[in-house]
């Protein structure tokens, strides 16, 4: 019965372990695009506020605001790679979206991705491993 009662609290830790990995997918993104909470929200349809919940992990985004986001990022040139090892991802990045003009507002959340230890850019062609 010990087994069974470790069921759920082992769901609930995956399903947290998710939605940090989300929230930092979203963090890093919007690091890369140069926006803030604002603008990433008004781009998906979410109040700064709801941004700032699924960054912090402390909400799980609706369905229709998970597939907004992954447009938004699919749109934008940006993709995550889930690793094989269960314990985090890949972000790929086109040159397209580092390579393009910055407005002087844009240039000075750019400097986050530093902050994020983001120090290499590796060029992907779609369809090619």
């Amino acid at each position: 019965m010990r087994v069974e009662a470790d069921v759920p609290h082992h769901l609930g830790e995956l399903l947290r372990l998710e939605r940090l990995a989300f929230a930092a997918k979203l963090r890093m993104s919007r690091a890369v695009l140069g926006w803030s909470q604002s603008e990433f929200g008004f781009r998906v349809g979410l109040s700064q506020r709801a941004v700032h919940k699924i960054e912090q992990g402390d909400t799980e985004p609706r369905r229709i605001t998970l597939r907004a986001i992954e447009e938004l990022w699919r749109d934008e040139g940006i993709e995550f790679e889930d690793l094989d090892d269960g314990g985090g991802f890949r972000a790929i990045v086109r040159a397209s979206v580092l390579e393009r003009p910055v407005t002087p507002k844009e240039r000075r959340h750019r400097r986050t991705r530093r902050e994020l230890g983001l120090t290499s850019v590796a060029h992907h062609t779609p369809g090619r491993a």
